[in-house]
């Protein structure tokens, strides 16, 4: 396999556990937010129980982070530098911040509802600066 393969590959699995990193942790500060805030985040359906919401919302979210990488990359392509870490912070913010309200936006199917966009805004906070926290574990990781 040449180098130029290779990378493409390292690439692809980068991406799943990035996935699966991200997936983890989303599921876990959603289900805590509705532990200590149920009135705010609320969790299930007539059809849904609350973790299977938790699942489908987070599963959704996590897509739209995981898409995100790549598009970042090509951002900084066309910018010709790469991101800092605050880049990536506030790139994040933004990118959970619209998820967040999608998802949200989606109750009926995804069985996750939010009271207002301060929760939204608040939830972006909070999930950036976990994510921010596993990610650079796993770039610590990788090297």
């Amino acid at each position: 396999m040449d180098k130029a393969n290779y990378k493409n590959s390292e690439t692809g699995i980068v991406l799943v556990i990035s996935y699966v990193l991200m997936f983890v942790t989303n599921f876990a500060v959603i289900y805590l937010g509705n532990m200590f805030f149920p009135k705010n985040i609320v969790l299930g359906t007539m059809s849904l129980t609350p973790i299977w919401s938790i699942a489908l919302s987070m599963g959704v979210l996590t897509l739209i982070d995981t898409f995100a990488i790549p598009v970042v990359r090509v951002i900084e392509n066309s910018r010709k530098r790469m991101f800092s870490n605050v880049d990536w912070m506030v790139a994040y913010f933004l990118i959970n911040f619209v998820g967040v309200w999608l998802v949200a936006r989606g109750a009926e199917q995804l069985g996750m509802g939010i009271t207002s966009w301060v929760v939204a805004l608040i939830l972006a906070l909070i999930l950036d600066f976990v994510q921010g926290v596993v990610m650079m574990q796993l770039e610590k990781f990788k090297k």
